[in-house]
Order: structure tokens, then sequence, then C-alpha cells
């Protein structure tokens, strides 16, 4: 099973192009990264990766499924840490947390070593969190239930050094388990640093790609 495929991805708003004729897969155990300035379709791939976004033309499965048309059955399996992610703000991050971790049936050890790892407090409310720690909690949530697809959109935007290097580290403990990694960047150097190889371009002239093993 191939966990992402996409295959001649299209996406235009009216005469704009968001994407153009993109292709690539991301095999078990793999991290697929894209990089490119802000405006290059990054995020227009990933929307229509997780199911957010109809492509204008050619098709994209996960877990071989349509993303769009039957895509709920596999994002049980999906992680996603999108630019705008959203919680519950009358629960604490704790409670938060808790919540998906009941959805997804993960025991509340899984929050402890996580939070743990990344350093985010659990008492406070996610309104009362700086960029940083809400980056944390969304990271937090998407890789609870383990999923066997992750797909992060910026996810080190607000993280410190520290953090950063922390947050590597659990992509490197997500791809030992087998997990199939889709991250987004603008900044090269955050590719590399996890990048064993790097291919290029992606079928499309708006940005380019590295896969890395």
């Amino acid at each position: 099973m191939i966990p992402c495929d996409v295959s001649n991805l299209k996406k235009y708003y009216c005469k704009n192009v968001g994407v153009e004729d993109v292709t690539f897969n991301v095999k078990e155990g793999e991290i697929v990264g894209f990089i490119g300035p802000n405006g290059a379709g990054k995020t227009t791939t990933i929307r229509a990766i997780v199911g957010l976004l109809k492509p204008t033309n050619g098709s994209v499965a996960i877990l071989n499924e349509d993303a769009f048309k039957n895509g709920h059955n596999a994002r049980r399996e999906l992680g996603y840490v999108s630019g705008e992610a959203s919680y519950f703000p009358e629960l604490t991050v704790m409670e938060n947390l808790k919540f998906v971790a009941d959805m997804r049936g993960v025991s509340y050890d899984r929050i402890d070593y996580l939070s743990t790892k990344l350093e985010l407090a659990l008492t406070r409310k996610p309104a009362e969190l700086s960029l940083g720690n809400k980056k944390k909690l969304s990271i937090i949530m998407a890789l609870l239930s383990s999923p066997k697809l992750i797909v992060l959109d910026e996810p080190t935007v607000g993280l410190d050094p520290i953090v950063k290097q922390k947050f590597f580290e659990l992509m490197e403990e997500e791809k030992k388990r087998g997990a199939s990694i889709i991250i987004s960047s603008h900044e090269l150097t955050e590719i590399q640093r996890l990048c064993d190889m790097c291919q290029l371009p992606l079928k499309s002239s708006l940005f380019q790609w590295y896969q890395f093993y």
C-alpha cells in the first residue's frame, strides 16, 4: 500500500494557478518535504491531500482511498497540522488533548510523553498560549494516535531552536515506526535537517520537493 499517491494534481482559482501537474507518492516510512516560498502552492497541495480542497483535475489517494470522495475512512489514520488550527477555547490544553485522545482511543500516557517532549504546559487555555505553544499543541494533537500518515503544514513556525530539535527527534521516531510524513517549509535548512537524499523538481513550476529516507 502507498499511503499517499498524488497524480497530475491541478488546482485553479478562477484564472489563477494554485498548483499545476503535481505528481508524487509517499511510501511507508518515508518523509517527503515541500520547499518553496510563500504562495508557491504548498498549502494548496496539502489541503488537497487531506481532503479539504477539491482538485480541479488529477487525483489524490490516501491509504488507498480517494482523499476527497472517500477520505473520511482514511482520515482515521491521518494526523494533520494546519496553519490555522482550532481548539475548544473554553477548555484547557489538557482538556483539549484528552478530548482528542478519547476520540481516538489513545492512552493519556501518550499526552504525557508528547507534552513533556515538546515542553508544553497543560493547565492554560489555548487563547493564553504564544504562537509557538499553539503550534506545539497542534503537533501533539496530530501525533497522539500514532497515525499511519502525518501531514504537517509549516509545523515549526514559532518554535524556538531547542523545541525544533525535539520536533525533529519526534519525526525520526515516527519514521522509524513506519509512519509516512509530508512536511512543508519555506526554510531549506529545516528540510535538509532530516534529509538523506534530495530530488527535484516535483513536476510543477511552483515549488521543488525533497524526498528523504
